[in-house]
């Protein structure tokens, strides 16, 4: 597929980090599969930098990940604007407005963005360049993997925080004393959605002191990203490290801050080549679901197997279940039913076989940035 109208694609992540420069690399092998032209950078511009790139590299499309033209005034309006929403970081989600097109990566975005314009879920795609299946008498020497980013501990300055605009009403600690709980009495199958949280927080602060919780930018991140982040990361790594064994952890140094993970945490991985190393050679490897995931796409790609933790809403549009098939191209799994799950596959390692190479075959198939890009550029040509 070739584009008849766009020559040019370019592309601005949020900051300088490994995962975006190597994220960036494959959007623009994407594209380029196509025979467009790219650029980009692993930041955004402003003002006069933006109007001074758009006129060196002409583009057509201007894609960036998790900033709305509203906040791009300079940018002309001959130009496309494409954003992917990845990270609300602390914003409501209608904050994202003005874009020809909007792309929402978590599965229940689409039915709460209440914009007119055009947009729809979008999800990663798999470089099969570098996340290719196990070469032929390789071994997995790696057993269960889990990679990616768990926050911090809590610090004591942020325990203490005033919840309630400075009327001393409530602290930090006392909303994750209410809210813990709260989220950790669910069913992994029956979970809140993260955008839940944030009301959940308000209606504990208000009943337990009478006063309105007043959130800031950095409250609303903690309380929709972190608070949810901590569950989630933490119940995944307990329940491999009860049911599994050979448990490694890879991602930043912050595993090492949490006394129970830090024996079994190796190290960060850089490049996507060293992530693709560590899932080739991971004999299973561990999510803890929320949508279709950019580790999860990669994971399959290689061929390495993978249990995917579940969500009610896997089954509605952006779930693993409404992309890919539970049992077929990855595992499903709860707390409740992992163990159960283990045994059955190292007993039937035809089984474990099949779905190895189901997903592989699946994300090539249907999976990759070059499907990701094509459908940017359909999208394109039905909107400009």
């Amino acid at each position: 597929m070739t584009s008849s109208w766009c020559r040019h694609v370019s592309i601005f992540l949020p900051r300088p980090t490994p995962f975006y420069a190597g994220l960036l690399q494959q959007l623009r092998r994407g594209f380029e599969a196509l025979g467009v032209a790219t650029s980009g950078l692993c930041r955004q511009l402003e003002g006069e930098e933006l109007a001074q790139w758009c006129a060196a590299h002409r583009p057509d499309i201007v894609f960036e990940m998790n900033r709305p033209r509203r906040d791009v005034p300079s940018l002309p309006t001959s130009i496309l604007h494409v954003t992917w929403v990845v990270d609300l970081n602390g914003r409501a989600l209608d904050y994202f407005e003005g874009s020809e097109i909007t792309y929402l990566f978590s599965p229940g975005w689409n039915r709460l963005f209440s914009h007119a314009g055009f947009h729809r879920w979008f999800g990663p795609g798999a470089d099969t360049s570098i996340y290719a299946p196990l070469p032929l008498g390789a071994a997995r020497d790696l057993g269960a993997t889990f990679v990616g980013h768990i926050p911090r501990p809590w610090s004591d300055e942020e325990l203490q925080r005033d919840v309630t605009g400075g009327a001393g009403a409530w602290r930090f600690a006392d909303l994750l004393a209410a809210i813990e709980p709260w989220l950790a009495q669910w069913p992994d199958d029956r979970r809140p959605w993260v955008d839940d949280t944030l009301d959940a927080a308000e209606y504990f602060c208000k009943r337990a002191t009478g006063v309105s919780l007043v959130a800031d930018d950095r409250l609303r991140y903690d309380i929709r990203g972190r608070i949810v982040r901590h569950l989630g990361r933490q119940t995944t790594a307990d329940v491999m490290l009860r049911h599994c064994e050979d448990v490694h952890f890879f991602g930043p140094e912050n595993w090492r801050l949490w006394p129970r993970y830090a024996p079994h945490y190796r190290r960060h991985l850089d490049t996507p080549a060293e992530l693709a190393d560590v899932f080739q050679r991971s004999r299973a490897t561990f999510h803890e679901g929320e949508g279709v995931h950019f580790r999860a796409v990669d994971a399959m790609a290689t061929g390495t197997l993978l249990f995917f933790r579940e969500h009610w809403h896997d089954v509605h549009l952006g779930g693993m279940a409404k992309v890919f098939e539970p049992g077929v191209h990855y595992v499903p799994f709860t707390e409740a039913t992992l163990e159960a799950q283990l045994q059955r596959l190292r007993e039937e390692p035809e089984m474990v076989a099949r779905i190895q190479a189901e997903a592989a075959a699946e994300i090539a198939r249907a999976h990759t940035w070059r499907h990701r890009a094509a459908q940017v550029l359909r999208d394109a040509a039905d909107v400009r």
